[in-house]
């Protein structure tokens, strides 16, 4: 790969990734500009989670290269900060309360504790006093999306933010997509929803066999 541009969100250069003798991605190359909204097709097991989880920092490739923002994937410090990854349930804290994890997450980023005002804008108001763990699969989700509007990132990566919501709370990922998207934020999100995603995606990519298509 050529030397760090910083005119690029994302950069991969030929990334692979096995788990043990089986390759789940294995040669996937792609340049993002900032504020694009990539939607990333393909069925199950076709390693779009993966792809994801390498681009987050969470895995490290197998082969290939790849710069968030300039910075290569092997430093993982700076990609974490420079990325926000939205996935079912994840980041969640269980024991905490649905006001209490958006407080938590508000102090993590060095922000002013709003909670009231971030459950209001995705439909979780009446669940402020509830514990993560209580909360169905689809108000984990607007939890999460709430989480997705404090971070500072300018790297939105969400594993099916459709999923295991109703039709008001696909209305709200879109809306608040749209709204990541005007701010300039860069998203790249997977989706079994093509209807939907490409109300927002600028443009889809699909993953077949740990390739893009």
């Amino acid at each position: 790969m050529s030397a760090p541009a910083p005119d690029f969100a994302l950069q991969l250069a030929h990334v692979a990734r096995k788990f043990g003798p089986q390759f789940v991605l294995r040669d996937v190359s792609l340049d993002v500009r900032p504020g694009e909204v990539l939607a990333l097709y393909g069925g199950n097991g076709a390693g779009k989670t993966t792809l994801l989880r390498v681009v987050a920092g969470l895995l490290s490739p197998s082969r290939g290269e790849g710069r968030v923002f300039g910075y290569d994937l092997k430093d993982k410090r700076s990609v974490r900060e420079h990325v926000f990854f939205m996935t079912d349930g994840g980041g969640l804290y269980a024991d905490l309360t649905a006001a209490e994890n958006l407080d938590f997450t508000a102090r993590m980023y060095g922000l002013a504790p709003h909670s009231a005002e971030l459950l209001g804008r995705v439909g979780l108001a009446a669940a402020a006093g509830k514990r993560a763990r209580d909360l169905s699969s689809g108000m984990r989700k607007r939890l999460q999306l709430a989480r997705m509007l404090l971070a500072p990132s300018p790297l939105l990566l969400l594993d099916e933010p459709f999923a295991n919501l109703d039709a008001g709370g696909k209305d709200a990922v879109l809306t608040h997509l749209r709204a990541a998207q005007d701010a300039g934020k860069t998203i790249l999100f997977s989706s079994h929803e093509p209807e939907l995603a490409g109300q927002v995606a600028t443009r889809t990519l699909t993953l077949n066999d740990g390739v893009l298509a």
